[in-house]
């Protein structure tokens, strides 16, 4: 489960990996979140929740600390949530990853840009 103070991201990450395809010398990667989180924690934006509302959640490889962090993809929230949704997923585009373990982060970002905490929602993937 993944928590912030003023907003809560309740989720739980499971990772897949998928191979891609070489770039160069270079393998590139793809990575499939999949998660779940409960909107009636906080819900999901709409015409009538347009302040404390999960507008979209943002994917990182925080492998290199937080500040370091590098941006994988978004995802708005899925339409018309409303109570606890199982199963929302997520592919990244195709990156070069360096192999060996890395460390991935979701937040739930608000309509004013501000993010849930991304130490408390991570998970570790391996490249090989």
């Amino acid at each position: 489960m993944c928590a912030h103070v003023t907003h809560k991201l309740l989720a739980t990450i499971f990772l897949t990996l998928l191979h891609g395809t070489f770039q160069g010398s270079q393998l590139t990667h793809k990575i499939k979140f999949t998660f779940d989180y409960d909107f009636g924690v906080t819900p999901a934006c709409s015409p009538k929740a347009k302040e404390a509302c999960v507008q979209q959640f943002n994917f990182y490889d925080i492998s290199k600390g937080i500040q370091k962090r590098v941006k994988l993809g978004s995802l708005p929230v899925p339409v018309g949530a409303t109570s606890f949704v199982k199963g929302i997923s997520f592919t990244t585009e195709s990156f070069l990853f360096d192999s060996g373990r890395h460390m991935v982060a979701v937040s739930a970002q608000m309509p004013n840009g501000s993010e849930s905490d991304l130490s408390k929602c991570t998970a570790i993937v391996k490249i090989p």
